[in-house]
């Protein structure tokens, strides 16, 4: 993945003023998602899981940015972010193929099986309790 200096560059992010509101409502719709599809039957919706999940951390990510004074056209800028939160390459690589395997279902109709379902939500669990910590100074 391209590092986020480069986004800054080709001008997919620009450096804006703080959007505090902005990101307490991102933090507030991707809350509302996990809790959401927390209530899907993952065998049976795993596409919804899938996208809701990605959709979410989406949503964190681009809260971030947007705390941290940025604002960003792509989905891969604020995932190349998470690299200046101490998130190692495993986690950014792991998040860009969640990209873009939820580009494909979401764009082209492609498939997302159970097994995929349950990756991204076991996932999200791993990383959950380091990405509310970047959240909880944005929530205050």
């Amino acid at each position: 993945m391209e590092s986020f200096e480069s986004f800054i560059k080709i001008g997919e992010v620009r450096k804006v003023s703080p959007n505090n509101a902005r990101a307490k409502k991102l933090i507030k719709d991707g809350e509302e998602r996990i809790e959401k599809v927390n209530l899907l039957e993952i065998n049976k919706f795993p596409k919804f899981v899938f996208e809701n999940v990605y959709d979410a951390l989406r949503d964190f990510m681009l809260a971030i940015l947007l705390y941290d004074g940025y604002n960003a056209d792509s989905h891969k800028a604020p995932i190349a972010y998470l690299s200046k939160k101490g998130f190692d390459v495993y986690i950014i690589d792991r998040l860009d193929k969640f990209r873009y395997k939820r580009n494909g279902s979401k764009y082209y109709g492609e498939n997302i099986s159970v097994e995929e379902a349950k990756d991204i939500k076991e996932f999200y669990s791993k990383i959950k309790e380091r990405l509310n910590k970047l959240l909880e100074k944005i929530k205050l």
